[in-house]
Formats: C-alpha cells, sequence, structure tokens
C-alpha cells in the first residue's frame, strides 16, 4: 500500500502506533505529515490525465523477450534435435550390427569355400588315382579283353497279353 493511497486515512490507531514503533526502530525517523489539501475539481481532472498518460504509455511501451521466451522458443527445436540424435544412435547400432552379421557370414562362406576346396582337392587326387589305377590293370590286361568294365543284365521276361487291358484305342487311318 502506498502513502498516498487514500485508504491508509482510515487505518486503526493500532497500526499507526506498531508502524511509527517499527519507524523508530529502523532509524527512519518520524513520518512525513501528510498535506491535507483539499480536493478541487481541477484536481481531480489532472489525476485523470495523468491516469490516462500512464495506461497510454502503459500500451504503447514494447516489451522486450525474455531469456525465458527465447528458451521456450528454442525448446521445440532441441526436443527434435534430441529426438534426430537418438535416432541416429539407434540407426548406428543396427548398421554396426548388420555389418557384425555380414562380416560373420563372410567368414563362414570364407571356411566352407576352403573345405570345399580342400575337399575337390581330394576327389580330383582320388579320381587321379583310380585313373592311374585303371590305366596300369589296362596295360597288364591283354588286349583282347574288353578295356572297361561291363556288369551283365538279365532282362526280365515279357508276360503275354492276357493280363491287361487296352484303354485307348488306336485311331483308325
Amino acid at each position: 500500500m502506498s502513502w498516498p493511497d487514500p485508504a491508509r486515512r482510515f487505518e486503526p490507531a493500532e497500526d499507526v502506533q506498531l508502524r511509527a514503533e517499527l519507524r523508530e526502530l529502523l532509524g527512519l525517523g518520524a513520518p512525513l505529515p501528510q498535506a491535507a489539501a483539499p480536493v478541487t475539481e481541477e484536481l481531480t481532472r489532472l489525476a485523470e490525465d495523468l491516469r490516462r498518460e500512464a495506461l497510454r504509455r502503459r500500451r504503447t511501451e514494447r516489451h522486450r523477450p525474455s531469456w525465458g521466451l527465447v528458451a521456450a522458443a528454442a525448446l521445440p527445436l532441441l526436443a527434435a534435435l534430441a529426438g534426430l540424435g537418438t535416432w541416429g544412435v539407434q540407426q548406428k547400432h543396427r548398421a554396426d550390427a548388420m555389418a557384425g552379421q555380414v562380416h560373420q557370414r563372410d567368414v563362414e562362406m570364407a571356411s566352407m569355400a576352403a573345405t570345399h576346396a580342400t575337399e575337390l582337392a581330394r576327389e580330383r587326387k582320388a579320381r587321379e588315382d583310380a585313373q592311374e589305377q585303371l590305366e596300369l590293370v589296362a596295360r597288364v590286361l591283354p588286349r583282347k579283353s574288353l578295356p572297361y568294365l561291363v556288369i551283365p543284365v538279365n532282362k526280365p521276361v515279357r508276360l503275354q497279353g492276357e493280363d491287361y487291358q487296352r484303354v485307348k484305342e488306336t485311331p483308325a487311318q
């Protein structure tokens, strides 16, 4: 409550006494006497003009943005950047995991290729050994014998026609 406030004129006596004691304790001295000027129409008009001018200035006053407003405006941008950073880290982890899987698969393929190559080399060596043995056998055997192995096959006796039935007739010409 400011001192020219008219509501203060009707302050209780106890409050006035307490205020005086506080002034003395703080070393401020006695209160300034209030001028009891009669309220005239001219003073009322002047007060109203001053109030209107204060309102006009308050309305036209430019408010500079405070750091709080700037921080509040930057908050969505920071949240978006944080989200993008998190997404990027997740993508990097996924890419690293996939690269590890690809590397593991490449290692497995290389080991399978190596074992396949050794198996092919063994098979080739076995074929060459078998070929050499066949050539030795062919040199040792006389020329009149067969140069290759023949397995005799006994052909089954052909069944005669009473136990089957023709389904489709042969087309007449």
